[in-house]
């Protein structure tokens, strides 16, 4: 540990109070659940941001309570998950109990409660440190017991606790705004497409020269298919084959992870199609579009577009997209819901000029950079928030913040 001001101590942890574990009674006994007895799991603190926790999403009961290592903890008392996984806080705000995915300090006089939990929540990786076992990590009770803490006088504990209450509110504060600016940013890729195929997105382009066409007028559709998984024959090869699961929604592209053999092609419903193919999507992940850039199959939940003209496929590929949500409302299906190929074939899609769908699809490139650039900004933004938080931690519990107290 660090050096630390004068004043102040290093404590193990079991100088500062009692450390105790939980335990979970028999889960096919559903007396033992439902009862008025508080009780926490680590996965009631999954995603938890609180520094106080009153309860999870089941309680014990008396019986419980009786059938289980489990123990009735005392309000203040801080709890602190010790495996699957380390490092979870929260201090009691009433009469609590916890399984044995914990190790509990409650503190005596010597200690804060808020201090210590703070002390705790910046201490994951020396826990971890001190943790063992083979299948999951597990920090032991002597070795909890035996964590270091530095322990200033107890005004000084409080002021401390107070400065990090209002520094990680501060924080929390601006993360908030930042997920919310990126939740409104996210909205603005769609209202640009509806724009550009209202003819509203440039002043030199007007959709009353603009043709509307079925999709089926312009691309010859095709199918797809997935060879047979047990045929080792099928699988291997240096063909490109994509699932839905393969195509990435927000930039259109479409990154193989199996390939296939000519064997595969010549014995199976998959097709080949050429680069600058637009694969839709018409069952599973229903929407999805993707444009090839190289000569690839693709399964039966999906729909290939090869055009009949010369067309800017991109142009294409935003407008498919923006009406996509139509393929949810006229979507049918007993076990999984999806389009049929005529459905596809069926929708009617403007086509301007090929100049001006070159001159949308440019300024369409040229909003989403930008969006994409902020919001990669604003996680960027949101990430240095998160480490600010340790900074802080680190400079409160070596002296650091005393000058500021």
């Amino acid at each position: 540990m660090n050096k630390i001001p004068k004043g102040w101590e290093v404590k193990k942890l079991k100088d500062i109070g009692k450390i105790s574990s939980g335990g979970t009674p028999s889960t096919s006994n559903d007396n033992n659940f439902g009862g008025n007895i508080a009780w926490i799991t680590p996965a009631d603190l999954t995603g938890y941001k609180d520094k106080f926790i009153s309860k999870g999403k089941r309680n014990l009961s008396e019986e419980g309570l009786k059938n289980s290592s489990a123990k009735i903890l005392p309000k203040g008392t801080i709890l602190f998950s010790s495996r699957a996984p380390i490092g979870y806080v929260a201090i009691a705000q009433n009469e609590i109990s916890t399984n044995q995915g914990f190790k509990n300090l409650t503190p005596n006089e010597s200690a804060i409660s808020e201090y210590v939990y703070y002390y705790l929540l910046g201490s994951k990786n020396l826990a971890e440190q001190s943790a063992s076992g083979t299948t999951f990590k597990e920090i032991s009770a002597t070795a909890f017991s035996n964590l270091p803490i530095p322990l200033p006088p107890l005004s000084e504990q409080k002021a401390i606790a107070d400065k990090l209450d209002d520094s990680f509110a501060k924080i929390e504060n601006a993360i908030t705004n930042l997920i919310n600016a990126k939740e409104n940013l996210k909205l603005y890729k769609p209202s640009v497409l509806k724009s550009a195929f209202n003819g509203d997105l440039l002043p030199n382009t007007s959709p009353t020269h603009w043709e509307v066409k079925k999709l089926g007028e312009i691309f010859n559709v095709i199918g797809g298919g997935t060879p047979n998984t047990n045929n080792a024959e099928f699988w291997g090869g240096n063909i490109s084959w994509i699932s839905s699961a393969d195509i990435d929604k927000e930039n259109f592209n479409a990154i193989p992870r199996k390939f296939i053999t000519e064997n595969a092609i010549q014995n199976s419903a998959t097709n080949l199609v050429p680069k600058n193919t637009i694969i839709v999507v018409t069952r599973v992940g229903l929407g999805k579009v993707a444009i090839t850039k190289e000569p690839m199959c693709f399964s039966q939940d999906s729909q290939a577009l090869i055009p009949f003209e010369k067309i800017n496929v991109k142009f294409m590929a935003y407008q498919i997209k923006q009406i996509a949500q139509n393929f949810i409302n006229i979507s049918r299906g007993t076990t999984i819901n999806g389009i049929t190929k005529q459905n596809l074939k069926d929708c009617k899609i403007c086509v301007p000029p090929l100049s001006e769908q070159n001159l949308i699809v440019a300024e369409i490139d040229r909003r989403f950079a930008i969006v994409d650039k902020t919001l990669n900004l604003i996680d960027k933004s949101i990430q240095n928030a998160k480490n600010l938080k340790q900074s802080i931690l680190k400079k409160a519990f070596s002296g650091e913040l005393r000058s500021d107290i």
